[in-house]
This record gives C-alpha cells, structure tokens and sequence, in this order.
C-alpha cells in the first residue's frame, strides 16, 4: 500500500515538473486555479451554509473573548486596588516623616513623639527608613500609576473589539438574508427563463398543417370556378338545371304583382 503511495506521489512530482516546463507555468498558479475552479463548483445554496454556519461561529469567538475580558477586567481592578493600598502607604508615610522632622528639629537627646519621649537617634534611624521606603514608593506609584492607564486603555480597547464583533455579526446576518432573498429572485428568473424555452414545437407544426389544409381547400375552391369559367368542368359535375323562360316570367310578374296593387291603389285616390 505505502508503495502505490509512493508511486503515485512520485507521478503527480514528475507530471507536475513537466507541466511547469512545457507550460512555463509555476506549480502554485496552477493549484491556485484548481482552487478557484473547485470553488466554482459549489453551489451558492452550500455556500449560502457556509456562511451562516461561519457567523454561528461568531459567537463562540465572542464568548471565549468575552472570558479573556473578564480576567483582564478583573486584573486591572486588582491592580488599581493595589495602587491605592500603596498611595494610602505613601501618604501615611508622608505624614510620619514630617511629624519626626519636626521632631528631631529640637535636636535634644530625647525628643516628645507624638506623645512619646524617644532617644533622638532611635527617631533618627525610624525617619530614614521611613524616608527610604517613601522614595521607592514615591517611584512604584509613578511607575504603576502609568501602567494602569495602560492597562486601562487595552481594557477599554478589547472591550470595543468586541462591540465591533458583535456589530459586525449583525451585519453578516443582514447580509446573509439578502443573499438569500437574491437567491430566490435568481431561482424565479432561472425559472422563468426555462418556462421561455418551453419545446413549442408541436404547436407550430399544427398551425402550420392547419395553413396548409386551408390554402389547399381555397385553391381547390378556386380551381372548380376557373374550369367552370373557361369551359374546363367536369364533366361528371352535376349542374343545377335551367329553367324555362316562361318559369322565369312568371316568377318575375308575381314578384311585380304587390308593386303594381300599390300603384292602383295611389292612382284611385
């Protein structure tokens, strides 16, 4: 079995490489034409499938972003609740280092605390680890407060990328039900260019037998009185026999008879 494989594989190598030397054509034009042609070959109702199916498959996509958005909503909460944690931190700081300024300005051995008495250099170590602590805060808010608009703005963007997605979706619905309805209208004129092409064949050979029977009759018509005419009529035709003159005559006086009775009567009056 793997050998036909082979086999096969190597004919459709070598029957390609000499396509592509006869025709000058690279072997990717040519299976990009198989494509567009396979494509071609399916019909807009499968397409039409094809696409619905495909806007379908929007919504999965716009779960699975949505479940993207939500840990990413949910990290920059965390995170700007961390910010304000160290803001509040950096301003107790704040508050402490200039109360144990103010402090150790009396510059005695021992000096009051916020109602405390401590030794001047215990005060003096606390304030320049407070004033350590405080800078580097200082520099982490700033750092932090900058990266959070950051992270607040690809919020902001991959919750607008959704909307266009779910916008987008609309629109292909909208588009797929006009696709369909120009399907239908296609169909309709498809069917009513083959209702056109109805075989009316035989309809026109009777009209045409018809026409043919009729001039034959007429001419037949024709011919009889033409013979009889010029003296060519058949012998064999029966004649309707001729009536005598005294017949004719008297025909003639009675068809007078009610003309002449008017007349008498006008004259007597």
């Amino acid at each position: 079995m793997l050998k036909k494989i082979l086999i096969a594989a190597v004919a459709i190598i070598a029957g390609t490489a000499v396509l592509t030397k006869v025709t000058k054509i690279s072997p990717m034009t040519w299976f990009g034409d198989c494509c567009t042609h396979a494509r071609n070959l399916v019909p807009p109702e499968v397409q039409l499938k094809q696409l619905k199916t495909e806007i379908n498959n929007i919504d999965k996509d716009i779960n699975k972003n949505l479940s993207r958005l939500a840990r990413m909503d949910v990290e920059v909460k965390m995170f700007e609740e961390q910010l304000d944690a160290k803001r509040d931190r950096q301003a107790k700081l704040r508050g402490d280092i200039s109360d144990m300024q103010k402090s150790l300005e009396a510059r005695t051995e021992k000096v009051a605390y916020r109602g405390h008495k401590l030794q001047s250099s215990e005060l003096t170590r606390r304030l320049d680890r407070n004033v350590t602590e405080f800078t580097c805060l200082k520099e982490q808010v700033k750092a932090h407060e900058q990266l959070l608009t950051s992270k607040k703005r690809t919020l902001e963007v991959a919750k607008n990328r959704i909307s266009e997605m779910k916008n987008e979706k609309e629109k292909l619905h909208l588009l797929a039900a006009k696709l369909e309805t120009h399907l239908e209208l296609v169909k309709m004129k498809q069917m009513e260019n083959q209702v056109v092409d109805f075989d009316n064949s035989a309809v026109s050979q009777a009209r045409e037998t018809a026409k043919n029977v009729e001039i034959r009759l007429r001419a037949a018509e024709t011919e009889m009185k033409l013979k009889a005419e010029f003296g060519y009529a058949d012998k064999n035709t029966v004649e309707p026999e001729a009536k005598s003159t005294d017949e004719v005559l008297k025909a003639a006086r009675q068809a007078l008879q009610g003309d002449d009775d008017t007349e008498v009567a006008v004259e007597k009056k």
